[in-house]
């Protein structure tokens, strides 16, 4: 392990986001197309009928073409709220009312029905993640709030992080509470993890 993991991981968020800042408007769209159209194949997500999934902001690849896609498909779809109180993630239907914070994140009102904690693992089938960086063990790289990293470890689902290819990197730093995602999918290519997850 990294002796100073946090400074490492701040150091590669900014790596990471020196590359995205080079990708234009119109390759972001044609990225996020592709990648939507990938994710659409992956198996795990054919026979996904409920989902819970990430709504893009910033420098992320957009998600809402995706959302809508499987809005279309029939398909049972959730997103999450990060909640400062509680530090957690919490799961609402979608489509519902969106707030915008301060930072630019739409996510849903606190308040605003919601899955139990106690129910999310019997109606959620499959997990949408973003983030700003994954590896070759499928490790993702977030924001660095660890709501992400407190979902997965109260509830093991399977998860696929959606991202450009130029987020991904051979390894990153990463701590005991990492768990990698199941699959990633890029723009370009789907990276299915090495099974390595030593730290």
């Amino acid at each position: 392990m990294d002796a100073d993991p946090k400074q490492a991981k701040e150091a590669e968020r900014q790596r990471i986001l020196a590359r995205i800042a080079t990708i234009g408007p119109e390759t972001a769209r044609r990225a996020a197309e592709r990648m939507t159209e990938r994710l659409l194949a992956l198996p795990e997500m054919v026979s996904a009928r409920r989902v819970l999934a990430c709504l893009s902001f910033g420098e992320e690849i957009d998600t809402h073409g995706l959302v809508e896609r499987l809005l279309a498909s029939g398909r049972e779809l959730y997103v999450p709220r990060a909640d400062p109180r509680d530090r957690m993630l919490h799961v609402h239907r979608y489509p519902c009312e969106l707030e915008r914070l301060s930072f630019g994140l739409c996510q849903p009102r606190r308040g605003d029905p919601e899955v139990p904690a106690e129910e999310i693992d019997g109606t959620v089938d499959l997990v949408l993640v973003l983030g700003l960086g994954f590896d070759a063990r499928g490790i993702r790289l977030g924001h660095g709030g660890g709501y992400f990293d407190r979902f997965f470890a109260a509830h093991p689902l399977p998860s696929v992080g959606l991202a450009y290819e130029i987020q991904v990197v051979e390894r990153l730093p990463a701590e005991p509470h990492d768990l990698p995602m199941s699959v990633v999918v890029t723009d370009e290519t789907i990276h299915r993890p090495t099974g390595d997850v030593e730290l």
